[in-house]
C-alpha cells in the first residue's frame, strides 16, 4: 500500500514533496556511483596517468597520453631509461610527451623503417626484450606473462622439471623470472646455463616491437654531462670548439678522434666506461698484450696457467680473447689491459649505433644519400643516431586501438592470473563459501524452528544469549578461537574457517521471527494428519521460508566471501589462504592501479549475486512485514 494515496498526489505539496524525495535518492544515489566509477577508472590505468582521478581515463581518446602509458610500459617504468633513449629530461611518467609531429612525413617512416629493418636483423647481443620486470613485481608485465606461458608449454606445464633443469625452487610458473640481463654493464656477459639458453630461444620468439637496442651511446653522453663537463655544455663546446645545443647531439665514433678533447673524452670513455662486449680489440694490439702479460707475471708463463687454467708453454701463443673472459683474473687483466696498455688506435667501439651507421651507409652508398632519404643535415655518418622517439610515436599511431584495448584489460588479467595461479585461492573460496551457506541453512534454520515450536519458558533467555553475542565485535573471539581450534589440530583445514560461525544469533533471530509469522493452522492439520516435526519442517515451514533463507545464504555467502582477518589467523599456510587473503597480499606490495583492479575483481561476486537474486532477497525482506 502507498504511503501517499493516489488522490493526495494531485496537490501541488504532494508532488514538491515527493520531487524533494527522488532529487535526495538521486544525489545519493549518484555520490555512491561516483566513487566507484573513479574506482573502475583508476583499475584500467597504469603509473603514466593514475593521479589523473577522471571518470573516462584520457588515454581512451587522447593519444599524446597513450604514447606516455605504451613509454612508460616499453621500458618498465624506468625513467632514466627513457630519458636515455629519447633525449629528454622527463622526472616522471606522467611528463612523458610525443615528437613534436602529428604525423610522420615520408622522409620520417623511411627513417623508421630502416631503423626497424636493421634491428630485427641484428644480433641479439645488441637487444633487450621490452616490457620487461618493473622494480615491482605485482604489477603488469607483458613480456613476464610471455615468457611463463613459454616455459609451461617447453616443460608441459610441469613447475618441478623446470625446477630440476633450473635448480630452482619455484611453487609455481608465476613465480619464475627471467636471467637478470646488464648489456649495459661494463663487464656483464651472459652465463652458459641451460636457463640462458633457454631465455635466448624465447627471446628469438618475440615480435618485432618486443626488442629495443641495447643502446651505448646514451651512455657516453651522461658520462660527458655527469663526469666531465658537469652538466655545463658551454665548457663542451669551448672544449670541443663546437656549437651543441646538448649533451645528446655528441655521439660516440667508431675510430679515435683527432681532435686533442674529443680523443681525450673518447679514449678516457672506451677504456672504463662503455661495456667490454661491445668493443672490438683490433688484431694490432695482440703484441702489446703479450707484452702487458709478460710484464704482469714476471715473464713466468706457469703462473699465468695457474691464474687461467690453461696450458700455454710460451707467452707468444696467447691471442686477443674472441669474447669477454669468464675466468676472473683473466677478465681483471683483460681489462686492466684496456683500460692502461693497449693502442688507442686498436680500440674500437661496435654498438648498436656505429652497426646502424654502417647499415645506412651500405644501403644508400654515401652520406648525401642518406641525407636525402632521412631529409636530415648530417655532417658525418657518426651524427646520426637511430630514431628511438619516432619508432615509439609511429607505432602508437599505426596501433592505437590494439594499445588501448591491452590497457584496459592489462591490470585485470594480472589479478585473475595471481588469483588462478598462486595457492588455491578459487578452490578454497568456493568450498568454504559453499560449505558456509550449508551450515548456515542446516544449524540457525534448526534452532528458530526449536525455539519458535515449542514454547519453552527459557526460549527468551536463549534467544537473549544469541543476540548478546552481537554485542562484541568479531575481533573478540578471535583469539579465543585460534587457541582452541589449536588444541583442537585443525589450524590450516578448511574446519578452522567454517566451525567458528556455523551458528549466527542474528540468523536465528530472523529466523525464529519468520516462523512466528507462518500460519499455526497449517501445523495444525499436519499433525492431525500424523506428520511428524521432522516432516512438518521439510514439508511446510522450507518451502514458505525459499525468500527468508536466499537471505541467510546471502548473508553467510557475504561473510565468508569478505573473510579475510579470521581466514589468515587461523590458516597461515598459503595453501589454505582464501581469494580475500591473496588480494590482500597482493595489495602490500602492488601500485595503485592493481590495487582498484583488485577492489573491482573481489566486488564482483557479490555484484552478480545481489543483480541475480536482487527479487528474492525482496521477498525475503518485505514478506515478513505482510504476515
Amino acid at each position: 500500500m502507498s504511503l501517499i494515496p493516489t488522490v493526495g498526489r494531485r496537490s501541488w505539496s504532494s508532488r514538491l514533496i515527493i520531487a524533494g524525495l527522488y532529487t535526495l535518492l538521486s544525489i545519493g544515489a549518484v555520490t555512491m556511483v561516483y566513487p566507484f566509477l573513479v574506482m573502475l577508472s583508476s583499475s584500467i590505468r597504469s603509473s603514466a596517468d593514475i593521479d589523473d582521478y577522471s571518470v573516462i581515463p584520457k588515454y581512451l581518446h587522447n593519444n599524446s597520453v597513450l604514447f606516455a602509458k605504451y613509454a612508460d610500459a616499453k621500458y618498465g617504468d624506468n625513467i632514466p631509461l627513457i630519458n636515455n633513449y629519447y633525449g629528454t629530461d622527463y622526472v616522471k611518467a606522467q611528463d612523458i610527451q610525443p615528437p613534436m609531429v602529428k604525423a610522420l612525413s615520408q622522409s620520417q617512416l623511411t627513417y623508421v623503417h630502416d631503423w626497424r629493418q636493421f634491428l630485427y636483423s641484428c644480433d641479439l647481443k645488441y637487444r633487450i626484450a621490452n616490457f620487461g620486470p618493473i622494480p615491482i613485481q605485482t604489477a603488469p608485465s607483458e613480456l613476464l606473462d610471455k615468457y611463463r606461458l613459454w616455459l609451461r608449454t617447453r616443460f608441459h606445464n610441469d613447475i618441478l622439471a623446470l625446477n630440476k633443469a633450473y635448480r630452482e625452487d619455484n611453487l609455481s610458473f608465476e613465480q619464475t623470472v627471467p636471467p637478470f640481463e646488464r648489456p649495459t654493464s661494463r663487464e656483464w656477459q651472459p652465463d652458459k646455463s641451460l636457463k640462458t639458453q633457454h631465455w635466448t630461444e624465447f627471446e628469438r620468439t618475440l615480435p618485432q616491437d618486443g626488442m629495443s637496442a641495447a643502446a651505448c651511446e646514451p651512455l657516453f653522453y651522461s658520462y660527458l654531462k655527469q663526469n666531465v663537463y658537469k652538466g655545463d655544455i658551454s665548457r663542451l663546446n669551448a672544449a670541443y670548439g663546437s656549437s651543441y645545443k646538448s649533451f645528446t647531439d655528441v655521439h660516440l665514433s667508431a675510430t679515435v678522434p683527432n681532435q686533442p678533447a674529443r680523443r681525450a673524452d673518447w679514449e678516457s670513455f672506451v677504456r672504463t666506461i662503455l661495456p667490454i662486449r661491445y668493443l672490438k680489440v683490433l688484431p694490432a694490439a695482440a703484441i702489446p698484450y703479450r707484452a702487458f702479460l709478460s710484464k704482469r707475471y714476471a715473464g713466468d708463463i706457469s703462473k699465468l696457467n695457474a691464474a687461467y687454467g690453461t696450458v700455454y708453454r710460451e707467452f707468444q701463443q696467447i691471442g686477443l680473447p674472441a669474447e669477454t673472459p669468464s675466468n676472473p683474473m683473466q677478465l681483471l687483466d683483460w681489462r686492466e689491459f684496456i683500460e692502461k696498455s693497449a693502442p688507442a688506435n686498436t680500440l674500437q667501439p661496435v654498438t648498436v649505433e656505429t652497426l646502424f651507421r654502417d647499415f645506412v651507409i651500405h644501403k644508400y652508398g654515401s652520406l648525401e644519400a642518406v641525407s636525402s632519404a632521412y631529409s636530415l643535415h648530417l655532417d658525418s655518418i657518426d651524427s646520426l643516431s637511430p630514431p628511438y622517439y619516432l619508432t615509439d610515436w609511429d607505432y602508437v599511431l599505426h596501433h592505437a586501438d590494439s594499445l588501448r584495448k591491452q590497457f584496459v584489460v592489462r591490470n585485470y588479467s594480472m589479478v585473475f592470473s595471481y588469483i588462478l595461479f598462486h595457492g588455491r585461492a578459487v578452490t578454497n573460496t568456493i568450498i568454504f563459501c559453499l560449505a558456509v551457506i550449508l551450515t548456515h541453512l542446516i544449524v540457525n534454520p534448526l534452532c528458530a524452528y526449536a525455539l519458535s515450536r515449542y514454547n519453552l519458558q527459557y526460549s527468551y533467555k536463549v534467544l537473549l544469549f544469541l543476540l548478546a553475542t552481537m554485542a562484541f565485535p568479531a575481533e573478540v573471539a578471535m583469539i579465543p578461537n585460534f587457541l582452541l581450534l589449536k588444541q583442537l589440530s585443525l589450524l590450516n583445514t578448511y574446519w578452522a574457517l567454517i566451525l567458528p560461525g556455523m551458528a549466527s544469533g542474528f540468523s536465528i533471530f530472523l529466523l525464529k521471527g519468520f516462523f512466528d509469522s507462518l500460519p499455526k493452522e497449517l501445523y495444525e492439520a499436519g499433525i492431525i494428519d500424523g506428520a511428524s516435526e521432522t516432516m512438518m519442517f521439510r514439508s511446510i515451514t522450507m518451502p514458505l521460508s525459499k525468500p527468508i533463507f536466499a537471505v541467510i545464504a546471502l548473508q553467510a555467502f557475504t561473510a565468508a566471501y569478505g573473510a579475510f582477518m579470521f581466514a589468515f589467523l587461523v590458516c597461515q599456510n598459503p595453501k589454505m589462504w582464501t581469494m580475500m587473503v591473496w588480494l590482500y597480499e597482493l595489495q602490500i606490495t602492488a601500485p595503485k592501479y592493481i590495487t582498484m583492479a583488485a577492489l573491482t575483481v573481489a566486488a564482483l561476486p557479490t555484484l552478480l549475486v545481489f543483480i541475480f537474486c536482487q527479487n528474492v532477497i525482496m521477498r525475503g525482506i518485505i514478506l515478513p512485514s505482510y504476515k
